[in-house]
């Protein structure tokens, strides 16, 4: 009897894996949901020789022409969407892996790029970045605008949907820079190159930012930069050696969840051979309510920083590079103007998160 059982239910999964075969479309040309042309079968032999892609080319007509492709293809699609509906009411949620994300502040719209700016948004941005740059000429102080990438737009993976194809607003955002020609970084598609060399993360698992690491490599960029603008200052060149620690309770996602614990890489970049002191000392270390750093160089620049949370992480690799430096923890607006002519600073960085980029500044 069971093995009577037994061979039914062998029989009845090879039937069901042969389904695909059986319902073959050889003649379907074209997917309307793809709107693309399907392969088309490939012959073994073309102009009298043997075809060298035969079998990639019969793979391809394979995958494009088995039974139920189609309901198949509106099945998956209704997956993410379903996911995605079930956590949007959430402020955060778990992704794969052991990585956690963050929903407010659109972020869920923002990885599935449906927060494009529309025209009139966009003509703000502009408005604003062009009045910015044309303020800080008028004052003969150079400015360089950053845009910190989000989490999920370096470690998409990690989320429990594929992320879709197009343009991100970010990308909208560097089409303006470029446009009005200004200083500006978005270390994105940097970091997505870099991240493949090291076998630990460059944002915390269960924490919105970046880390060290991740920070340190877009100040390489930021560096280069400010390189350009003075180009005779003699910059120090500090080299870094990284330990990796874990923590188990560190991030500030886990609380939204209501979970205790979970791993979290805790990189750690130490000059090598000297102290961080040797390069720069904090005046003043009191988080949002003000940073100000001096550098072991008097000949460098000064500089002022519009920022938000994500160069806390910067600042040990950017303020060495001043001979001092004022870190405001606020987005530049017109109050501000008076901040600016009072310290009178060399340069100024305007840096925002991704997700907040759109009002790294506003400028009438």
């Amino acid at each position: 009897m069971k093995k009577s059982i037994r061979n039914i239910f062998v029989l009845a999964v090879l039937g069901f894996m042969g389904l695909p075969l059986f319902f073959f479309d050889s003649n379907r040309v074209a997917s309307e949901r793809e709107k693309r042309k399907l392969a088309e079968y490939p012959f073994l032999l073309t102009d009298n020789r043997i075809n060298k892609n035969f079998f990639s080319e019969y793979d391809s007509y394979f995958q494009d022409h088995f039974g139920f492709r189609e309901q198949l293809i509106r099945f998956n699609e209704k997956i993410p969407l379903k996911i995605q509906k079930s956590i949007e009411s959430r402020d955060a949620f778990s992704g794969k892996n052991g990585w956690y994300f963050i929903n407010y502040d659109k972020n869920l719209k923002d990885f599935a790029k449906k927060n494009l700016l529309t025209a009139d948004e966009l003509k703000e941005f502009k408005k604003n970045i062009s009045n910015t740059m044309e303020w800080c000429k008028a004052q003969n102080i150079p400015c360089v605008f950053l845009i910190c990438p989000n989490k999920h737009s370096v470690y998409p993976e990690f989320y429990p949907f594929e992320r879709p194809d197009g343009i991100t607003r970010a990308d909208q955002m560097t089409t303006v820079f470029d446009e009005l020609d200004a200083n500006y970084i978005f270390p994105r598609d940097y970091i997505l190159l870099k991240k493949a060399y090291f076998d630990f993360p460059l944002y915390y698992e269960t924490d919105t930012h970046w880390n060290p690491q991740g920070a340190y490599l877009a100040s390489i960029l930021l560096r280069e930069k400010i390189q350009k603008i003075f180009p005779d200052a003699n910059f120090p060149k500090i080299e870094y050696e990284t330990k990796i620690d874990y923590s188990m309770t560190a991030g500030d996602i886990l609380p939204m969840l209501g979970i205790s614990e979970s791993k979290s890489t805790q990189p750690i970049l130490n000059p090598i051979g000297h102290d961080q002191s040797d390069f720069y000392i904090y005046l003043k270390n009191e988080g949002r309510d003000g940073v100000h750093t001096k550098g072991a160089n008097p000949s460098l620049p000064r500089a002022l920083i519009f920022r938000d949370s994500f160069f806390a992480a910067l600042e040990p690799f950017v303020s060495p590079l001043f001979s001092e430096a004022d870190y405001q923890w606020k987005q530049f607006d017109d109050s501000c103007k008076e901040t600016v002519l009072s310290y009178k600073p060399d340069i100024i960085i305007f840096e925002a998160v991704e997700r907040y980029a759109p009002s790294i500044c506003k400028c009438d």
